[in-house]
């Protein structure tokens, strides 16, 4: 399957990072009014769920669809002049497991779609740069892979014995500003690319309509946030790399002397340092860290919550335990579920089954549960689950009798379990249904089977398992998306019909937003008639009776005056 456009460019940019390391890349800024690019890049913010969620602008995905030609029109104009201007982040706050809340910043949908075109450009520069051993916002990585490679350092091979486990204080809200564009001007010489960089950092925040400037920090919440939060900590990788990152040769040396190694592994502002040196070396080691941080950085670690653990005792990590055991006269790595992650999902359940949701049917209730502990069982299927999960579904069976006796004034306890419980594959469990036209839907509480509670193995990638994402020789996507997210194709279409729950929409066709979209990336987002690339319209050749895919052709604003006889200048 052949590259798109996009995806070649983004090729021709990974190759030139990746072939010399001191390049610095110019004339970029011209991809941000190329149409086809800026098309793509919206494309993929209108597809994430998220786009249904207003900036302060109230712009929500539908709003901005209705006016879609004339919106981007807008867009691509004032980047060819220079004289986009973003708008500050609204603030809104989200609950931690300890009582506390953690802000999050919500760009406009018109900022998302123009970070999301920056992205695309930094994103194939970038990973060239990118040290092995960095996991977190990476295309192809997941906590998994962090996960790994902390659990092979701690096991009998390695015996990496003790973890410093770093926590840096409040940290896409501390970065400094001046620091990261002179880390950027590293690769970066396109003065136009670091000029919007520098507005959308300055944009500041609204809360509770009240302005407030951003002197520090990247807002959590945008769109180019985690890459730029990776590429200032990309030069703590650095440091620690040139100072840890020894020969195999060197390290045995070490090891003969009676020193020990360093190994650095991090997931975004989350990092660990594994060692084998003595408890003094590694205290002063974890001292090095936090001076490095401090002063190049301009970053402070939280005094209380980096730790300097014996992995015996265990460590958490990206909300896992990690911990090293003899039982049986043989050491072995435990993998658990952190306490944390414990106690966030017990909230959750909790939450959901308050009295404030007894107006809610018993179907939906129960399903909604279900997707959340399969979720939490699923991002841990390769722990040691059994008795967390255990924990866990019974937990939810005391919560949901809880729920059923507020939903149920009056009843008793006993009448409840006989009458909404069934005995299932040998398990008894809570049972809800309704009614849906003449079919009756079911559900019954899940329990994890005995296939499901045996520890999976995650095989850690070797060397060549992390390839360059942007030089990978399959790559065939109009725009490459960040781990997780889904390919265009299926992103356009379940934008469209997955956003809602009613069923019955299910069977609708996809809005005629999204089809003219369509119709411009098959036409290779240039007029059919003439070749124009400028003022796209779509036209409908055989009347708007018909919105099918064959009945729409892309045409510039020029030729769909010509068609309509200057009667209309968009449909």
């Amino acid at each position: 399957m052949s590259q798109s456009k996009m995806s070649q460019k983004q090729t021709s940019l990974a190759l030139a990072a990746q072939e010399n390391p001191q390049h610095r890349f110019t004339n970029l800024y011209s991809l941000m009014h190329w149409d086809y690019w800026i098309q793509c890049a919206a494309a993929a913010v209108l597809a994430r769920p998220g786009s249904s969620t207003a900036g302060i602008d109230g712009t929500t995905r539908d709003t901005f669809k209705k006016n879609y030609e004339q919106e981007m029109e807008m867009l691509m104009e004032s980047l060819k002049k220079k004289t986009y201007q973003p708008q500050p982040v609204r603030r809104v706050y989200i609950p931690k497991a300890n009582g506390k809340q953690r802000p999050l910043g919500i760009p406009v949908l018109r900022d998302r779609i123009v970070q999301e075109a920056l992205r695309a450009i930094l994103d194939p520069i970038y990973e060239a740069d990118f040290q092995p051993y960095s996991f977190g916002f990476r295309k192809g990585r997941c906590t998994m892979d962090a996960i790994a490679v902390v659990m092979s350092l701690t096991g009998p091979t390695q015996k990496y014995y003790y973890a410093i486990e770093g926590d840096i204080k409040g940290y896409f809200d501390t970065v400094h500003h001046r620091k990261l564009l002179s880390i950027l001007k590293q690769r970066i010489a396109d003065k136009d690319i670091l000029d919007l960089i520098w507005k959308f950092l300055k944009a500041g925040v609204m809360e509770d309509g009240l302005f407030a400037r951003t002197e520090t920090g990247v807002p959590q919440g945008g769109v180019i946030s985690p890459l730029l939060a990776n590429v200032y900590l990309n030069e703590f990788d650095k440091w620690a790399e040139a100072k840890w990152n020894l020969s195999p040769y060197e390290k045995a040396k070490r090891r003969q002397a009676g020193k020990g190694n360093y190994r650095l592994v991090r997931y975004a502002d989350d990092f660990v340092v594994m060692s084998n040196d003595g408890i003094a070396e590694v205290q002063q080691a974890k001292e090095e860290i936090r001076e490095y941080l401090k002063t190049q950085l301009h970053l402070e670690l939280s005094e209380e919550k980096t730790l300097l653990t014996h992995v015996n005792d265990g460590f958490n990590f990206l909300g896992f335990h990690i911990q090293r055991a003899n039982p049986e006269g043989r050491w072995v790595v435990h993998l658990r579920p952190a306490e944390k992650s414990k106690e966030r999902v017990k909230k959750k359940l909790k939450d959901l089954t308050s009295r404030g949701w007894t107006w809610m049917d018993e179907y939906s209730r129960l399903t909604t549960l279900n997707a959340i502990v399969k979720g939490w069982a699923e991002y841990y299927k390769y722990t040691s689950l059994l008795a967390d999960i255990e924990d866990i579904t019974r937990h939810t069976w005391f919560r949901y009798l809880g729920w059923l006796l507020k939903k149920h004034k009056g009843s008793r306890k006993h009448n409840l379990i006989t009458t909404k419980t069934k005995v299932i594959h040998n398990r008894t469990r809570w049972t809800a249904s309704i009614r849906e036209g003449e079919k009756i839907l079911e559900a019954y509480q899940w329990l994890p089977s005995p296939k499901e509670l045996q520890r999976r193995r995650y095989y850690q990638k070797g060397k060549d398992g992390f390839p360059h994402p942007y030089l990978m020789e399959e790559e065939s996507t109009l725009l490459d998306y960040p781990m997780g997210e889904t390919g265009p194709e299926e992103a356009i279409y379940l934008a469209t019909i997955g956003a809602s729950s009613n069923r019955a929409s299910r069977n609708e066709p996809l809005e005629l937003a999204e089809l003219k979209l369509r119709a411009k990336m098959r036409d290779d987002f240039k007029c059919v008639r003439c070749g124009s690339s400028e003022s796209l319209r779509v036209h409908h050749k055989k009347g708007t009776k018909s919105h099918s895919l064959d009945n729409l052709e892309t045409l510039c604003l020029k030729c769909h005056k010509a068609e309509h006889g200057y009667r209309q200048t968009a449909n």
